[in-house]
Formats: C-alpha cells, structure tokens, sequence
C-alpha cells in the first residue's frame, strides 16, 4: 500500500483525483495538505511514499520539488504539464490515471534540453576572499569590466548573502534587487525572465544587483540561484562577488553561508583576494587553508590587495611569508591607490574606466586575460 499525499490548492482537477486513489486497490490518501509548508512538514515525518502536487500552488518551487525528492518521495504533477517540467517534475500523469502510476520505479530521467547553436555557453568566475574587506567587490568589477572591454558580454551578480554593495560601487540606486527577483523568476519555472533583471552599467557590462538587507539571505536559495547562473551562462561570462562565510561541515539547505560554498565547489575559476597587512594576511592564509577543504582544485588565482611602501614590506617577503604558510605563492599584487578606487567609487565607474592606464588596473587586467584565455568571443567589442 502506498500513503500518497495531495497538495492542490483547490484545483479543478483535485475531484477526479481523489476519486482515483480511491478507486486504486493500492493507494491510500494520507492527507490533503493546504499549503506546502504542511506538505515538507508531512514529508519529513516520512509517513507518505508519494505526493501530488498543482505546480501553481503557492510557495512551490525548484529548491521546494528538491527537498521533496531529496527525502525519497515519489512526486508527480497534475495541471499545467510545462509549468511542472519547468519545477523539474517528470511525472505528470492525469488526476484520473493516478492509480495507473508506478510509484516504485525511480523518477524517469528527463531529456536534455535542446542545444541552442545562437547561446554558447561561458565559464564562471567566484571572486572570494576572507573576511575584513579585503577588497572582493572591486577585484570583481574589474576583472568583469576587463572581460566586458575584450569583447564579452559579462554578467557581475553580487552573490553575497551578508548584503550587496556592487550596485553602490556602480552608481545603480535602485532598490530593487535583481538577484532576488531573478531567483524568484527562476524558483518558479521562469528562467528565460532571469536576463530581465540585469542593469548595464557599463557597454557590455551587466550587473545583477545584490540584497538590500543581510536578512534576506534566506531568499537566495541553491536551486533558484543555480538556475539564474546557468541561464546567466547562456550569453554572458559570469563574474560572481560572494561573501566572505564557508560552511566548513558541509552544510546545506537553510543554511547562511550554503550557498557561498555550493557556488566555490561549481565555478569553474575562483579567484581569491586578501589585504597585505598583517591582519589581512593572516586570514588569508586561513582562508586559503579552509579552502582546500572546499575546493577539489587549487585556486585559480591569489590576489593580495592594497601593497603600499608604509608597511615596509617587500612583495617578495609578502609572496614568501605566504608560501611558506600555505604553499602557494601569490599570483598578483595590488598597489593601494586610494585616489583611483575614491574617483571610481564617486563617479559610479570601474576602475578600469576611471584609469585605464594605472598600475591597478594594468595588473587586473592581466588577471583577467589569463582567467578567460582560450575563450571564443560572445559579443561585438564594444564601441569606442
């Protein structure tokens, strides 16, 4: 016998529904849930095999149909077959065919969406560093600026759950967040809306804003977040701003700082900044040493940031002090240059735009030539 729970919301097709579970000798419905915290409530306890669910019910998204399978139910979809597709449900059968369905047999693998020749797909770019700002936020906007001016559309997403400051940083005063409206987007099936969120702040150059408030962190859910990157990925590099925290233990689901580390274990680069004082340099090293529990592969590349003659250190007693204590020497040095970052920060600008020529910009630049080297082209370069 198998407990099969529904969760329609009152929709039309819930009637004949019920009535086939009730015709079927071996179904038996456990509960009509309201809403689907009454459905993960009840699923959780583990006394249902199965579950039906409306894919316009309230609250019902990718991260939810994840929990859901995650717990070993069998779930299917009855309504709207494409809008279940989209919440990546692939047993959709009809509300009168209910008791026809296999429910032991794993869930059928969809097919692989069609591939669309017009929308290569890029790489992504996490930009991370640990915490005391080490300087992640401008590091990120100018290896993005730097991609966008070679001749790739870039999409910067301010991925920190602590709360954004690219779109300050870029003189974008909206309060809307686009990375929350895209997730949003996203968790309900709508990917294709994900680019709508995106602001251009610079020829090439967009930027998909961050949260307005640290409390917010809760919205930005893997599913929905892995999504918007993908959809991101389709006509853009990706260059992700994340913050500074790392669940060590491997934590997932509701937790702060899950979506930081799921981000580092899938990018395809990640690029790690820390500030040259000695605060600055001994949580780099901690960092970089929490990192190798995270990542499979070293990272891309180590920035230490804000290099100036008052600390009376050389760059090579910094890169030594560092390989000495982590085994990797420092890929890059950036010289403190106060006027440029306050001129870039007032005007609303890269760094790049604000002084191309300048020794910071001139060593980000080579950075980012090295990320994105071998790399086809996505986009006109931008004009003059």
């Amino acid at each position: 016998m198998t407990d099969l729970a529904i969760a329609a919301a009152g929709a039309a097709w819930e009637p004949a529904a019920i009535g086939a579970i009730e015709r079927a000798p071996d179904l038996r419905l456990a509960r009509r849930c309201v809403d689907v915290a009454e459905l993960l409530a009840l699923v959780r306890t583990g006394a249902v095999a199965a579950v039906v669910v409306d894919p316009s019910l309230p609250g019902l998204d990718l991260d939810v149909v994840r929990e859901l399978m995650a717990t070993g139910v069998a779930v299917a979809a009855c309504g709207d077959p494409e809008a279940a597709a989209a919440l990546g449900i692939v047993r959709r059968p009809a509300a009168a065919h209910l008791g026809e369905v296999d429910w032991g047999q794993p869930a059928p693998v969809p097919p692989p969406p069609p591939v669309v020749d017009a929308l290569p797909t890029s790489r992504s770019i996490v930009v991370w560093g640990p915490a005391g700002a080490p300087g992640r936020s401008t590091v990120a906007i100018s290896i993005a600026a730097t991609v966008a001016a070679a001749g790739r559309r870039v999409a910067l997403v301010d991925a920190d759950v602590a709360g954004g400051s690219l779109a300050q940083q870029l003189g974008v005063l909206d309060d809307l967040s686009g990375v929350l409206a895209a997730c949003r987007a996203a968790g309900n099936g709508r990917a294709h809306e994900v680019p709508d969120h995106l602001v251009e702040v610079e020829p090439w150059l967009d930027l998909l804003t961050g949260l307005p408030r640290a409390d917010l962190w809760p919205h930005l859910r893997i599913g929905a977040f892995t999504t918007v990157v993908d959809r991101l990925r389709a006509d853009h590099e990706v260059v992700l701003d994340v913050g500074s925290g790392i669940d060590l233990d491997g934590a997932v689901g509701r937790s702060r700082h899950a979506l930081t580390r799921h981000l580092l274990e899938n990018a395809d680069e990640v690029v790690v900044v820390g500030r040259a004082d000695p605060v600055g340099l001994t949580r780099l090293v901690h960092g970089l040493l929490e990192l190798a529990d995270v990542l499979t592969t070293p990272p891309s590349a180590v920035v230490v940031n804000q290099v100036r003659p008052g600390l009376g250190w050389t760059e090579r007693e910094i890169a030594e002090t560092v390989r000495r204590l982590t085994g990797r020497v420092p890929d890059v040095f950036l010289p403190l240059d106060h006027a440029l970052l306050d001129a870039a920060a007032m005007l609303g600008r890269s760094p790049r735009t604000s002084a191309p020529t300048s020794s910071f910009v001139r060593r980000l630049d080579d950075l980012a030539t090295s990320l994105t080297r071998g790399r086809a082209v996505i986009a006109s370069p931008p004009p003059e």
